[in-house]
This record gives structure tokens, C-alpha cells and sequence, in this order.
């Protein structure tokens, strides 16, 4: 039985820090798969590593005490989680299901915002029993001046409450935005209830748990990613469920989620048509090999029902290509061979839709 007088001694040894570096460098096992031979799927596949660590040490190591919760962003531009929506603000926290807490805040100008607790596991990750409780936007009580709170507990209370369990660790707010650059954001706040001082000195205990955490959660994800692309390209440019029950178990139950792995030749372009449900907002979005956010902010990746054109019947047609036909509605590969192709439905109640999808030549759209 490892005691904590053990773990001390490790990181007082350098084993500690030692088996992190192993760890990290096994990880990268993830990334050189049987069949992948781009040099440029490989290097994001190793750039994908670094970032992954980066958010990871971020949550864990620096903000990784659920008595001193902060709710800190660790998913957007340059550190994607496993198809994260770029339309989206993500904000998380460590928390602790013995513990009482209280977030609040403005309610800004997104779309749609959720509430997701995550019991004996995190967001994107294995290694849980998934999603503990949720809270929506049609549930929250909002004061006329656009503020609110929620109080996170095992005990139920009045108003807006996350129910809590003993094995619960760690919050996550979504906040989804028509046009992010534009709408304003929450403002939002956690506290523990109770809290008293500042946090104590690092303990190394906890260091040497955040370096081992941390690393199993970059190859976790890496290996989730790399699974469903693998699964994906065995049915290119079709929409296929790749997802498996391991990661369905971390979803919130207003989002429904299909993707396709597109492969086109230079000519060639993927059309997608859809009759987006009736709901609270849609997305499309185009993704690397791991399952990354194409660059979003230089390439025209990304569509949602406002950015979208859409016919008069309300249908839409999405055109996947590697240049630009002239068309509304146009996803760029942005210099990819291949990539994922996903689509979002969020609200309650949703009708789920599975796009249709065929290969043309390119010229027959202009």
C-alpha cells in the first residue's frame, strides 16, 4: 500500500518526475498508429500532446483543489478537446462532492448554457461513471437583471441546485454563441461555501498526483480521438457513429452528435444536405485526423443556423472541398488530405437528423 510519506520520498527522488517523462513518452505511442503515413497528421498528432498537457497540468496541478475551486477555460484555439465546439465557451472547475458551493454571475448573450457535473472522472475523459447532473437554460432562474445563482450540493436547495454525489470532481459550463466574436459572454463566479484563507503551499502529494493524472488524461484522449477517426475511416464520407459507450457517458443529454471522416481528391467536393430539427441552435464543423477543430480563425471551418444560408424549404446544403467552388456554405480542409466532418443539434427534446452526404467533381458545382 502506497502511503503519502511514500509519494513524498518520490518527488523528493526525482522518481516522481522521472515516471512523468516515461509516461509522457509513452503517450506519444498513441500518435504513430498502424497506417498513418501524413507527415502533417503526425505532427498535429504530436502538437495535439502539448496541448493536451498544457490544459491538463492548467486543471490539475494549478487549479486542481477542490476546496479553492476557480473556473478556469482550458479548451479553445490552441487547446482542443475531442471535438470541441468552436461556437462554444467552456468553463470547468475541480470540485469535490463532500463540499457545498455557489456559482454566480450575468447571464449573458449566449445561445444556449448548460451546467454539467462529472462524477469519479472529467470532461473528455475515461475512467467515470460520466455526467452526474445537469442544468439548462430552460431551468435556470434568472433575475431581471439578467443575474443568477447556483448552489452545487448534496442537500437539495431552493432555486437553481446541481445535485451532488460523494464521488462528484469537477463542474463544466458550456456557454454556446451564435456569433462568439460579437455576443458577450457570462460573467461567472464559483466559491466553496465555507472556504476559510488562502490556499496552503503546493503539497508534493499533489504534485506528484497532477503529473501522473495528467499524462494518463493526454493519452486518454489522444487514444479516443485517434479510435474514432480509426473507425470513422472505415466508412469514408458517410455519416457512421463511431462513438462508443465509454464517451456517451460524459455527453449532455441536449446535445445529439453524428460525424463523417471525408477523404476527397483535389477536384472532388463532399455535399451535405440536411433538414436541420427543430431546436436551439446547430452547428457544423470540420475537424483534423484527432479529431481537433480545423484553425477557425483563418479558415472558413465552421457553420451554425445563423452564419448558415439556408433554402426556403429551411434545408441546407454544406459543401466540403479544398478550394473555394463559389457556393454558400463552403468548408474548407484548409490544406488537409482528411479530416472529420461533425454536426451538432442542441435543445430539449431534439429530433435527431443524420445528413446525407455524396462525392462530386468539383466543377459540377460552379
Amino acid at each position: 500500500m502506497v502511503t503519502s510519506e511514500d509519494v513524498v520520498a518520490k518527488v523528493m527522488s526525482g522518481a516522481a518526475w522521472a515516471e512523468f517523462c516515461d509516461a509522457l513518452k509513452a503517450a506519444g505511442e498513441e500518435v504513430l498508429r498502424p497506417g498513418l503515413d501524413d507527415p502533417l497528421d503526425i505532427a498535429e498528432g504530436y502538437r495535439m500532446l502539448t496541448r493536451l498537457l498544457r490544459g491538463s497540468l492548467e486543471s490539475r496541478l494549478e487549479y486542481g483543489d477542490p476546496r479553492y475551486p476557480q473556473l478556469i477555460c482550458v479548451c479553445h484555439e490552441t487547446i482542443k478537446i475531442v471535438a470541441e465546439n468552436p461556437d462554444n465557451l467552456y468553463l470547468g472547475s475541480s470540485i469535490a462532492g463532500r463540499y457545498d458551493y455557489r456559482v454566480w454571475g450575468t447571464r449573458g448573450d449566449a445561445r444556449w448554457i448548460s451546467f454539467n457535473t462529472f462524477n469519479a472522472g472529467g470532461f473528455g475523459g475515461k475512467g467515470g461513471r460520466g455526467t452526474g447532473s445537469t442544468l439548462h437554460e430552460h431551468q435556470l432562474e434568472i433575475a431581471p437583471d439578467g443575474t443568477f445563482e447556483v448552489f452545487l450540493s448534496q442537500r437539495e436547495q431552493p432555486g437553481n441546485w446541481l445535485a451532488l454525489e460523494p464521488d462528484t470532481t469537477s463542474l463544466t459550463i458550456r456557454q454556446t454563441f451564435l456569433h462568439k466574436d460579437e455576443d458577450g459572454p457570462a460573467v461567472l463566479h464559483i466559491e466553496r461555501l465555507g472556504a476559510d484563507g488562502p490556499p496552503p503551499p503546493l503539497d508534493p502529494a499533489h504534485l506528484a498526483i497532477s503529473l501522473t493524472t495528467s499524462v494518463a488524461y493526454v493519452r486518454a484522449v489522444t487514444a479516443i480521438g485517434a479510435s474514432w477517426a480509426e473507425r470513422n475511416a472505415a466508412h469514408p464520407n458517410v455519416f457512421f457513429d463511431a462513438q462508443r459507450d465509454d464517451t456517451r457517458l460524459f455527453a449532455d443529454p441536449q446535445i445529439r452528435w453524428h460525424m463523417a471522416y471525408v477523404e476527397l481528391d483535389i477536384d472532388d467536393a463532399l455535399v451535405v444536405d440536411l433538414v436541420p430539427p427543430a431546436c436551439d441552435y446547430w452547428m457544423a464543423a470540420l475537424h483534423n485526423h484527432w479529431m481537433e477543430t480545423l484553425d477557425y480563425r483563418y479558415h472558413p471551418v465552421t457553420l451554425n443556423n445563423a452564419t448558415a444560408s439556408a433554402a426556403a424549404d429551411g434545408s441546407v446544403r454544406v459543401v466540403v472541398a479544398h478550394r473555394d467552388p463559389g457556393v454558400p456554405n463552403w468548408l474548407s480542409l484548409a490544406g488537409h488530405d482528411r479530416g472529420v466532418l461533425g454536426v451538432r443539434w442542441v435543445g430539449r427534446d431534439v429530433d435527431d437528423v443524420v445528413p446525407e452526404t455524396r462525392v462530386v467533381p468539383l466543377a459540377s458545382l460552379t
